[in-house]
């Protein structure tokens, strides 16, 4: 019931904060934005959930991950938002699983024909959203730098699990949120990031990324601690489709023609790419 739990947070939940991520970045400045999200939830857990200090190498290790993780995915995408659009973004993010492929491909592994397919379709329509006919409704270099995002998140997730790291799912996730929440506080400030006049519904999203986007960062770390890489990934499919229903019901975002058929390609790569993954490789019991 966990697992299930776990994974029906991670379809549901992410594919919303991405509607949020826009909301937030209205009138919040990105980095700093980002970065109440995470440190607003790392200090508030910590009394709690660190009562007894782990090691100061595990607590080094989720300090890294967070790092990586948190200001690589997350960090990267609200700044992407700013100028894409939330449906865009969550089609852009979902190459995770498509990334993935290309770092068990460094580590030596071999893909099946169809996961190799799957990666080549993917590549076609991420592709087609960024260069297609008529051009993309958002700039392409914000774009880019949502796949950039992607491909970090996808490296912590792979090679992150090797770092020492405290057992418990909520001290590790606490550690890596307050640390990566302070740099990018640290960093906004540096960089000019000011607060201004804050709307409602602004803070509003900040207040539904703290609570509901933790919760589903830790459900991520569960299952990904008790299930294969690749169906914790089978989230990548779903997570574009909710996120493309709320940002035509909430903020009337519509795509262009080779928008949606470079969307279609991509989430058709990673249901394929998951589906093929689960018939070749053993499900962890």
């Amino acid at each position: 019931m966990r697992i299930v739990a776990a994974m029906g947070m991670l379809y549901t939940v992410w594919g919303s904060t991405y509607l949020a991520i826009r909301v937030m970045v209205e009138t919040i400045p990105p980095l700093l934005g980002a970065g109440l999200r995470f440190a607003i939830a790392g200090v508030v857990l910590a009394p709690i959930v660190l009562r007894n200090r782990p090691p100061w190498r595990e607590v080094a290790g989720a300090s890294l991950l967070g790092l990586w993780l948190l200001i690589g995915g997350p960090g990267l995408l609200t700044i992407g938002e700013t100028e894409v659009p939330s449906n865009i973004a969550a089609v852009l993010a979902s190459t995770t699983s498509i990334t993935i492929c290309l770092w068990r491909l460094v580590a030596g592994e071999r893909l099946s024909p169809l996961t190799g397919a799957g990666v080549a379709v993917g590549f076609g329509g991420i592709v087609l959203m960024l260069l297609g006919p008529g051009g993309a409704s958002a700039p392409v270099a914000w774009m880019a730098l949502i796949l950039v995002s992607a491909l970090l998140w996808s490296s912590g997730s792979f090679y992150g699990r090797r770092l020492p790291s405290p057992r418990a799912i909520w001290a590790a996730t606490t550690i890596q949120m307050a640390v990566a929440g302070v740099v990018m506080i640290g960093v906004g400030l540096a960089s000019g990031e000011r607060p201004g006049e804050v709307s409602a519904r602004s803070a509003a999203a900040l207040t539904y990324l703290v609570i509901a986007g933790t919760l589903a960062l830790a459900a991520y770390h569960y299952a990904l601690a008790h299930l294969p890489i690749a169906t914790v990934v089978t989230h990548q499919y779903v997570n574009p489709v909710v996120a493309l229903a709320l940002g035509a019901l909430v903020l009337g975002e519509s795509l262009t023609a080779a928008e949606i058929g470079g969307a279609v390609l991509v989430v058709s790569a990673v249901f394929g790419i998951v589906c093929a993954e689960r018939s070749t490789r053993p499900v962890a019991q």
